[in-house]
């Protein structure tokens, strides 16, 4: 539902959406009307620290042969008090990030299709530039469909020196294959297997983010220049038929993603999601949870210390040794890793949504217009996602008063929220 944002903002929904899984959105990909279709979204979410609006526009058309094109444009604002922007005081300052992409798709034998796309991103710091291929094959009459691709995207990622300036700090090289396979089991119940690979190779510390090394205070993490994730996700849709015409039917769809990465990340994030159509209205539930656990070089080991919540990430020595570089001379060194980020290390979170979508069937009676416009889709949903450890210590909105643990922000009971409206009109 949601693209990416920047350091400070992309990191908070990357959770929602890579991690938590939380977003309706993502387990339906199908078009509204296939023909063609303009759909506008606005989403929000709010934490402790950050506010984002997301208002996005997404046209695609679609002709009689097949052939198809798509457009889109995305704005994140994004308020929050941070030396990314230049504050220098806890004052809250928004900044804007602006992406567009263009695609295209070809039929080719069936109904398989081949399509490619590229978009592009930028903000007051961060610049990229991403291409996209992708074929999908039906086989055996659409009981089988496999979906192959891969994405690139060129990143330049700078570091702000105050409100009009930055530093360029490197590049950041993302690479991303998938492999997706959807299967008919029975007339009711549809299973799918998709294994992702990502390599990121290039400058990946956050340079606002400062790092506490034996007592001394580092500008910015240090963390390894690669990084290859794998990502494997089991799901299923069985349907329960009723003999009603109100209540036709209920869809189940349970799903697993397995995660481990090169860093010694590894995750599993079970959810759950419930599909009930009443009438023109259809309710939607999403259950997910999502248990982390930390990288090799991840530590929290500074003991109590004032404003350092339990589980944040400080080293009492020294970086950890995590394979090697080169020093000026070319000569093979440790290399020694160390990070801020408190979602390198081990945590869990639960992310609720309820979601209401309308078919606007309703104006159908009133004439060509309202039979085209009948075809529209409002959809409004809303959740909440609660986090345990320093991730949620960091980012959640305190639910309770007087937490002894969490001064600066919370520990007992850690939440955020969003929400999401969307308008999907045929063309």
């Amino acid at each position: 539902m949601w693209l990416q944002l920047n350091r400070v903002s992309r990191h908070l929904l990357w959770l929602v959406l890579w991690l938590c899984m939380a977003t309706t959105a993502r387990a339906e990909q199908l078009p509204q009307n296939v023909s063609g279709e303009a759909v506008f979204r606005g989403n929000y979410w709010r934490d402790r620290n950050t506010r984002v609006l997301n208002p996005t526009v997404d046209i695609r058309q679609q002709t009689a042969s097949g052939f198809g094109v798509s457009s889109s444009y995305g704005l994140d604002a994004i308020t929050s008090a941070s030396v990314a922007a230049g504050a220098t005081s806890d004052q809250p300052f928004t900044e804007l990030r602006h992406e567009v992409g263009f695609g295209i798709e070809t039929p080719l034998v069936g109904k398989s299709t081949l399509s490619g796309g590229y978009g592009y991103s930028t903000e007051s710091d961060y610049f990229s530039h991403t291409a996209s291929l992708r074929a999908k094959i039906s086989l055996l009459q659409d009981n089988i469909v496999l979906r192959v691709g891969g994405d690139y995207t060129h990143s330049s990622v700078g570091k702000r020196l105050g409100p009009t300036g930055y530093l360029n700090m490197g590049i950041l090289h993302e690479a991303h294959a998938v492999l997706a396979w959807s299967q008919v089991l029975s007339q009711t119940m549809v299973g799918s297997l998709t294994y992702e690979l990502f390599v990121l190779s290039g400058y990946q510390n956050n340079p606002y983010r400062p790092v506490f090394v034996a007592g001394e205070r580092r500008e910015f993490e240090n963390l390894p220049s690669l990084r290859v994730r794998h990502a494997i996700a089991l799901s299923g849709h069985k349907m329960f038929r009723f003999n009603g015409t109100l209540v036709p039917h209920l869809v189940l769809r349970p799903a697993v993603r397995m995660f481990a990465d090169s860093w010694g990340v590894t995750s599993l994030s079970p959810e759950l999601a419930l599909h009930l159509p009443i009438g023109p209205v259809e309710l939607r539930g999403l259950l997910s949870v999502f248990q982390q656990w930390e990288a090799s070089f991840y530590r929290a080991n500074c003991g109590e210390q004032p404003k350092v919540f339990p589980g944040a990430p400080c080293y009492a020595e020294r970086g950890v040794e995590f394979g090697s570089t080169t020093d000026g001379s070319g000569n093979l060194v440790p290399f020694m890793a160390y990070t801020s980020d408190p979602k390198l290390g081990t945590y869990s979170t639960v992310t609720t949504e309820l979601q209401i979508k309308w078919r606007m069937t309703v104006l159908s009676h009133l004439g060509p217009v309202g039979e085209r416009l009948s075809r529209s889709v409002v959809e409004l949903s809303g959740g909440m996602w609660f986090a345990q450890n320093a991730v949620g210590n960091q980012f959640g909105i305190p639910l309770v008063s007087n937490d002894a643990v969490g001064v600066a922000g919370c520990s007992a009971f850690c939440g955020a929220g969003f929400a999401h409206l969307g308008l999907y009109v045929p063309l």
